[in-house]
């Protein structure tokens, strides 16, 4: 994954902390170091953050394992700043399994702090005569052990797409259309980050990154949801684009130039010797120019061409391609060859005519 680290894999699945990670690290340091904490203590605050997303490594594997136990593959784990997330291929669309996917992660958190609890011997008196002002050897266990307990609750609160969100939007896809579920569970999750980003202006500012994150990442599903009804049924081969731009890969970057200037196509399927070998769009060969002298061929510049489709793919399996997401050109093969190609642009545009021509039929039958 692009601008992120690779940590290491697990079951399969791979685990990346992002390039932001580092400014959360920066954080503490700089917070440190403002109060006068000394090496020691700004390192056992380090420590404690690594710990707690370990353990939040762990929550997303709950998610992960349980959704392969229902055929959902995870491509990989991602460490943000503001937690993790389980990228899943494909997300369960049955309420109960995504339900089942959706409770596993709090459930692991909730487990660790039950592990902690009985293994450091925990009581009421040690638990309420905690100091919470810094992270030292005496409080590290007991922290970590507050921390699960509130990683788990916080991760139940139903703010869609939060696991909390997902768990009430599997409830009422239980009674109801999961299309109408999920505006319901987006609505609910839009006003409870409006009062975290409220809450977060007086009390925390890390509030309001998740309130902002609650609104746009579930107005983003629940526009997926979206087009996956009016996808439904559909495959590749519906939509598949035979009439294509193509450039050759031995193309300098001088005539590439000349190329777009005569054409309206904004993406390029680059070729060699007949065979699809890449992708490359308008944006990238003006800002190659700068970048390249002008007897670069597309080969030097392109983005290798590594994926296909089969022809008989669902379109709304589509809506999550990664390669697709980046507006990518990728080639739908049908019994080993290449029938055209297909972008997430052209399946938007699917989606649009499909709404269109149905709002026009319901027109016509109120008139």
């Amino acid at each position: 994954m692009k601008r992120s680290l690779y940590l290491g894999q697990f079951s399969k699945i791979k685990v990346f902390v992002h390039w932001t990670f580092l400014i959360l690290i920066a954080y503490i340091v700089l917070v440190g170091l403002s109060s006068g904490q000394n090496a020691a203590q700004i390192g056992w605050h380090i420590l404690f953050i690594l710990t707690i997303f370990l353990c939040v490594v762990l929550h997303e594997f709950g998610h992960a394992l349980v959704g392969r136990r229902f055929g959902f593959r995870t491509k990989d784990i991602v460490l943000l700043p503001i937690g993790g997330v389980a990228r899943f291929e494909k997300l369960p669309e049955n309420p109960k399994q995504e339900f089942l996917v959706s409770i596993a992660g709090p459930a692991v958190n909730f487990v660790i702090a039950t592990i902690i609890y009985f293994a450091a011997q925990l009581s009421i008196h040690s638990v309420l005569s905690l100091d919470m002002t810094s992270v030292n050897a005496a409080n590290f266990v007991i922290l970590l052990w507050v921390v699960n307990l509130s990683l788990g609750f916080f991760n139940l609160i139903p703010a869609f797409p939060m696991d909390g969100g997902r768990i009430f939007r599997s409830i009422l896809a239980m009674f109801q259309p999961r299309e109408k579920a999920t505006k319901i569970a987006v609505a609910v999750g839009q006003v409870l980050a409006v009062g975290f980003i409220v809450w977060g202006l007086y009390y925390n500012p890390f509030l309001i990154v998740i309130g902002a994150f609650i609104i746009l990442a579930g107005s983003a599903e629940s526009s997926m949801v979206h087009s996956q009804i009016w996808l439904e049924g559909y495959t590749a081969k519906d939509i598949v684009m035979h009439d294509f731009a193509t450039m050759s890969g031995d193309t300098t970057l001088g005539d590439a130039a000349k190329n777009i200037l005569n054409s309206q196509s904004t993406h390029f399927v680059v070729t060699d010797r007949g065979r699809i070998v890449g992708n490359i769009n308008r944006n990238q060969i003006i800002k190659a120019i700068t970048t390249h002298e002008e007897g670069t061929t597309l080969f030097e510049i392109m983005e290798p061409s590594t994926d296909s489709i089969s022809s008989d793919t669902a379109l709304k399996e589509l809506l999550l391609n990664p390669v697709l997401k980046g507006g990518a050109l990728i080639p739908v093969i049908e019994d080993g060859d290449i029938l055209g190609v297909l972008n997430m642009e052209n399946i938007l545009e699917f989606v649009a005519i499909r709404e269109s021509k149905s709002n026009k039929r319901l027109r016509k039958s109120t008139t």
